[in-house]
């Protein structure tokens, strides 16, 4: 081996030889650091005396919010098929899979956006480039046992009665993210009570109105950008009424 090729090893071997407990999938999520540049290839030839640094994983916004309302709500989420629309990178996704979600959809209109670790997972299904309005139940193998949703730009009044496109169990659950500004179709975040409380009754109404029903709301623990009031709601699936 030349003396120039030898100044270069592969990034996992340099890894190990430094004794750093750094799993490939830190890697392709960007989190190792090499000389100032992230490097995302476990492969990749690296200088033996790099500079490597490694970034704490931090935990997303949107897993604390739903592990809280699952909390809350008493949810149960072990060995169910799950939705998640509106799953971005995939913090309602995390979510689900922690507390023992045997499938998760996780469907979203951007593309590029669910981290790593969750694209490698086999438990999860990427449904990246899809709208809401363009799923089917023939994206789905099986009946969706609880639907989670999280839509920026979008009222959950308005998202909810796309959803009968897809396949529910009987006693499936619903748990949706409210924000009021998208519900009131205002500018900027509504902030007086009255106007917060009118967002979740438009969202309620509208659930109860189709084949769910509300059995109950909380206001989230972890706000929404720039501190703003959100809310979950919890139904359940019920009959579908008849005309």
């Amino acid at each position: 081996m030349s003396k120039s090729r030898a100044r270069f090893l592969p990034l996992a071997t340099l890894l190990a030889r430094q004794n750093r407990r750094v799993d490939e999938e830190a890697v392709h999520a960007g989190r190792v650091i090499v000389d100032g540049r992230i490097i995302t290839n476990p492969s990749a030839r690296v200088r033996a005396n790099a500079s490597i640094r490694v970034r704490t994983e931090s935990r997303l916004r949107g897993d604390v919010k739903l592990s809280l309302a699952l909390d809350r709500f008493g949810v149960q989420i072990a060995g169910r098929v799950a939705a998640d629309i509106g799953a971005s990178a995939g913090g309602f996704t995390t979510a689900l899979l922690a507390r023992g979600a045997a499938r998760v959809y996780a469907i979203d209109a951007g593309v590029g956006q669910l981290v790593g670790r969750l694209r490698a997972d086999e438990r999860v299904v990427n449904l990246e480039g899809h709208n809401l309005g363009s799923i089917t139940r023939q994206h789905f193998t099986e009946p969706v046992d609880i639907v989670t949703v999280d839509l920026s730009y979008l009222a959950v009044a308005d998202a909810v009665p796309q959803l009968e496109a897809l396949q529910f169990a009987p006693d499936a659950d619903l748990l949706a993210l409210v924000k009021p500004t998208f519900e009131l179709r205002q500018g900027r975040p509504p902030l007086a009570p009255g106007q917060l409380h009118a967002a979740l009754r438009r969202a309620t109404d509208e659930v109860n109105a189709g084949s769910w029903r509300v059995v109950a709301t909380c206001q989230s623990v972890v706000t929404g950008a720039r501190g703003t009031t959100e809310f979950f709601i919890h139904a359940r699936r019920q009959a579908r009424r008849g005309p």
